[in-house]
């Protein structure tokens, strides 16, 4: 789950770490209102305004403007909000920019150091990873492409934690400490670390990072992303911070009903349990010519009802123009699959229309005979198929036909 950087800066504060004073603001008028509680709580004379979107690039997307009176704060939320801002992050069309960040400018007095840091877990060596520079800023792209060697890099081990000889030299290499003021960074990298970790966080990322004349460790900007499969451990993160008007709608339902999904660009639906499996099945799309539109594994836990939501799912998708249906039945019983997909054709008030979409199914395993027979009386357009290579075979035939 992405967050914007709002919601970044909450975690991020709560968790003592030091960021800009901010509001949120959705129209000009609440900008202003906003500005003026930053101004007279910072006695600074120019704010930063900055669009709030789930991608990065939006400094050199005009996506973050500086305002010196309200006037400018009036005018310059007026011209980001409601434009779809286009960043190198961002498809062509650019996303929507809903809300504005009024930020104090921590720039007004001085022209501080920009440094980036970051943290994720590296699969590859299943450890953390610190990935830092003191080359930070807009231009952090440009650096890692053509001045590798200013990316620097730490390995943390999940099950010794972040170790003080591994802080200091993060200190050391951005040129950021002194022997003097070592406890205020090695203070700010354990509670920045302890922030990914406690959060369930696949990404979290400063850009820039500043220290202030006065040795304030300041975090101008952040991005987080949750795992969404630790959001039950963080249930206010889920309710108050997620923004389901960025999510597709289908992706939405299939999460709340426990599947495993992922909208794709194809035209032939998929419906499996297990991921191999399912891989396996999206593959076999391929080899036959079509367009996988979707990978859904139902789980091997899967019960009647959840059957009937993943196949109601993939058949109000309107760019699949067949499904491919491919359940080995073990702890799930075929009889148990084919019955949730009989179900979901009584369902939909459409169902006129979703009787015109092709369905091959493939069912082998506990009651296999039993669930044939389900299948075969219903008169619904299902074609039943005994092998992976006759369900090859009639996807290439309807392929031909769409």
């Amino acid at each position: 789950m992405n967050l914007y950087e709002f919601q970044g800066r909450e975690i991020l504060n709560s968790f003592s770490i030091k960021v800009p004073n901010g509001i949120v603001a959705s129209t000009p008028e609440e900008s202003v209102k906003a500005a003026k509680k930053i101004l007279k709580k910072t006695k600074k004379k120019s704010l930063i305004i900055k669009a709030q979107i789930h991608a990065g690039g939006r400094g050199k997307s005009g996506g973050i403007q500086i305002a010196k009176s309200l006037e400018e704060v009036y005018e310059k939320s007026k011209n980001i909000l409601g434009k779809y801002l286009i960043t190198p992050q961002t498809s062509k069309k650019g996303k929507l920019v809903r809300q504005v960040l009024i930020s104090e400018d921590v720039y007004s007095y001085i022209s501080p150091q920009e440094y980036y840091i970051s943290i994720f877990l590296n699969r590859d060596i299943e450890k953390n990873m610190i990935v830092f520079s003191k080359k930070g800023g807009m231009d952090i792209e440009e650096v890692s492409r053509n001045h590798p060697d200013k990316i620097y890099t730490e390995e943390i081990d999940p099950g010794l934690g972040i170790q003080f000889f591994q802080i200091r030299r993060i200190g050391f290499l951005l040129e950021i400490i002194k022997i003097s003021d070592l406890n205020n960074f090695r203070n700010f990298v354990i509670s920045l670390y302890k922030a990914y970790l406690d959060c369930d966080a696949l990404l979290l990322e400063i850009n820039p990072l500043i220290k202030t004349f006065d040795n304030q460790i300041i975090a101008v900007d952040t991005k987080i992303v949750l795992d969404d499969n630790a959001l039950f451990r963080h249930k206010k993160y889920y309710d108050e911070m997620r923004d389901q008007k960025k999510e597709d709608p289908i992706e939405i339902k299939a999460f709340e009903a426990k599947l495993n999904f992922l909208k794709l660009k194809g035209n032939i639906g998929c419906m499996v349990n297990g991921a191999g499996l399912a891989m396996a099945t999206m593959d076999m799309i391929q080899c036959c010519g079509g367009n996988p539109a979707n990978f859904l594994d139902i789980g091997g836990d899967a019960d009647k009802n959840r059957v009937e939501k993943a196949f109601r799912i993939i058949l109000n998708d309107k760019s699949v123009k067949a499904i491919l249906i491919n359940i080995f039945g073990g702890i799930v019983r075929c009889d148990t699959v084919a019955e949730g997909i009989m179900n979901s054709y009584h369902t939909d008030d459409d169902i006129d229309i979703k009787k015109k979409i092709p369905v091959v199914i493939r069912l082998q395993g506990t009651n296999e005979i039993l669930a044939k027979k389900i299948i075969k009386t219903s008169k619904l357009p299902i074609y039943y198929v005994d092998t992976l290579e006759k369900a090859e075979g009639k996807i290439k035939e309807i392929l031909k036909k769409i």
